[in-house]
């Protein structure tokens, strides 16, 4: 890629170069210290307005000078430089050299020094600056070149919170994936990075690094994230490494603290799985959305309901035969659920998650995120869907996020980073949460709240993994309080979600 220079002022020349002119008692195959000037005036005032013919003229190897010169323009990103002489000692002149760079968007100013000698041309007799590749840089030696890269990494931009905090992986352990994505997607493209990188190539460079330019000027990389959430997040969940949580604020979308588990199948916002029970939130919207029940219509509790051929039993063998629906929403008895599958198309449900909880839309979180997956079933396959079976697919976010819409009562897409940022707009829904049966929704969770022992508004169950699996149940879990919407999912030794539960209230706790 060749860079067009700007035509840069005269070469300012310190008067200590023209100084001494004396010549008759230098030997004759000697430059006199005014030729050493000269020439060195006229080099780099060549090299400097972009004359590179003239200036490799003016060395003992014009041909190998006009190459590497060009090379050191081209390769550099140097859009102007100013070359200032030293006092001349003998046939050396040192020289300072300013050179500003671009490169992907990003500047900076490169400053060094190097020195040149001048000698008497064998052929002509003239004075001609003695050729070295080091004359351009003296951290490049003969047969080197230049290698430029943008100041990446975790060295090039800072992540900051939501009040201009430092983020780090050492103050929340936690946000070791989430930062890194960061990283890589705003830093790495030149959107974060402010620096630029010189290396040295060639046989002679070795590839070594001679200039990390600008390194004491990091961009920001601003988020959404709130670092004092982010520690109550952290310190909710050590002691459960399996445990991923997500805490959004409903009134705005904000993603203030997330927690992943660092495994191949975190659950936390790439990873999805089959929710289980907590998706029964999903299908109690839609099923007070079409007036099918309210909160006191009988629907009874049973071991086992089937439905499209299909036998389904409530876990631990539970039953409740008189079991309103408001019972059956308490205990996340799935079987009172299958009993009710009827009353709903498959095209219900998944208008329900989609059109109103946004949950397998585009979503535009900033980072890589699974957005959920609620497809249209018919039979077996939707009386599955509505105790999240089957092909169900969630994952802590999207938990979070429906909650947050329940609270808020309509859907705003979650945002880890400002959309001028990502360049994406957020997603948006059809319409909103029928106030009805947002009113109905919290009614029916602050009653499951209160008989799990959990202040807020809350629901949480579990999900049956393979057999084979190293979690082979998971426990979900969520809750919110005031503008406050927390998600966690977290292995669990029985069919009650006790790890996700405490780690959620852990953090209502803390926060509140």
């Amino acid at each position: 890629m060749r860079i067009h220079r700007r035509p840069t002022t005269a070469l300012i020349l310190s008067a200590a170069l023209l100084a001494g002119t004396a010549a008759c008692d230098v030997h004759k195959d000697t430059p006199a210290s005014d030729e050493v000037a000269a020439t060195a005036h006229a080099f780099l005032s060549a090299w400097q307005s972009g004359d590179l013919d003239k200036a490799a003229r003016l060395t003992t190897n014009p041909g190998q000078a006009r190459t590497e010169l060009a090379a050191y323009r081209d390769t550099t990103g140097v859009t102007s430089l100013a070359l200032t002489p030293e006092s001349t000692s003998g046939d050396t002149v040192p020289f300072k050299a300013t050179a500003r760079l671009s490169y992907l968007g990003s500047h900076a100013t490169w400053k060094y020094t190097s020195k040149l000698s001048v000698v008497r041309d064998d052929a002509t007799g003239h004075p001609r600056v003695s050729w070295h590749s080091d004359v351009i840089n003296p951290a490049v030696p003969d047969g080197g070149g230049y290698t430029l890269q943008p100041f990446s990494g975790t060295d090039a931009a800072v992540t900051t919170d939501r009040r201009g905090r430092r983020l780090t992986t050492h103050d929340h352990p936690g946000l070791r994936q989430i930062l890194t994505q960061l990283q890589k997607r705003y830093a790495d493209t030149g959107q974060g990075a402010l620096g630029i990188r010189l290396s040295s190539a060639g046989d002679g460079g070795g590839g070594r690094i001679i200039a990390t330019l600008n390194g004491g000027k990091r961009a920001q990389v601003p988020t959404r994230l709130d670092a004092a959430v982010q520690q109550a997040v952290d310190t909710a969940a050590f002691k459960y490494p399996g445990a991923s949580v997500v805490v959004i604020r409903p009134s705005t979308g904000d993603v203030l603290a997330a927690r992943t588990t660092g495994t191949d199948a975190d659950p936390t916002l790439e990873g999805v799985q089959a929710p289980g029970q907590v998706f029964e939130l999903v299908t109690t919207a839609a099923l007070l959305d079409h007036s099918t029940v309210t909160p006191s219509t009988p629907v009874g509790c049973p071991t086992s309901a089937s439905y499209g051929g299909q036998t389904f039993t409530n876990a631990d063998n539970f039953s409740a035969q008189d079991a309103r629906f408001a019972d059956v929403f308490t205990h996340a008895c799935d079987t009172g659920y299958i009993r009710l599958a009827g009353h709903l198309t498959g095209q219900d449900l998944a208008s329900e998650a989609r059109d109103v909880f946004g949950l397998g839309l585009d979503w535009h979180t900033g980072l890589t995120t699974a957005d959920g997956a609620v497809p249209e079933l018919d039979g077996a396959d939707k009386a599955s869907a509505a105790i999240g079976r089957g092909e169900v697919r969630l994952n802590t976010l999207n938990l979070a996020s429906l909650t947050a819409t329940i609270q808020s009562g309509s859907f705003r897409q979650p945002l880890f980073v400002d959309p001028k940022i990502s360049g994406k707009a957020p997603a948006r829904t059809h319409r909103a949460l029928p106030s009805r049966v947002a009113d109905g929704l919290r009614t029916l969770m602050r009653a499951y709240a209160s008989a799990s022992g959990v202040e807020g508004v809350a629901f949480g169950g579990v999900a049956d993994q393979f057999a084979d699996s190293d979690q082979p149940i998971m426990g979900w879990f969520t809750a919110y309080s005031g503008d406050l919407a927390v998600a966690v999912t977290a292995p669990e030794t029985s069919h009650q979600p006790e790890t996700a539960k405490a780690v959620v209230r852990a953090v209502l706790d803390a926060t509140g």
